[in-house]
């Protein structure tokens, strides 16, 4: 009787010993998963952002050739302005002395 009710509490502790181990190793193993595919998706935003950043950049440098070439029409009109007001002048002066 003493030996059945040994063996009883060996198994009953052997079994909960083994259903602690087993959550243990389910939660862990949830984790686990869960943290990978948490990783990938943190690898795809990375991989998206890369390839935006990129075409930012591409885009940038398109706007800034763009840029550059209004800044020289820019430039290009206020030079024929100042001679079209060179000419307007001179014009006015002639007009303003007695011939």
């Amino acid at each position: 009787m003493m030996i059945t009710g040994t063996l009883i509490a060996g198994v009953s502790a052997t079994v909960a010993v083994l259903g602690f181990v087993f959550t243990r190793y389910r939660e862990f193993k949830q984790d686990t998963e869960a943290l990978e595919r948490r990783i990938g998706d943190l690898q795809s935003e990375q991989k998206l952002l890369k390839q935006r950043l990129d075409k930012i950049e591409n885009e940038q440098v398109v706007l800034e050739s763009e840029l550059k070439n209004v800044q020289m029409k820019i430039n290009e009109i206020d030079v024929k302005l100042s001679r079209v007001l060179t000419i307007l002048e001179l014009q006015h002066e002639k007009q303003l002395r007695p011939a």
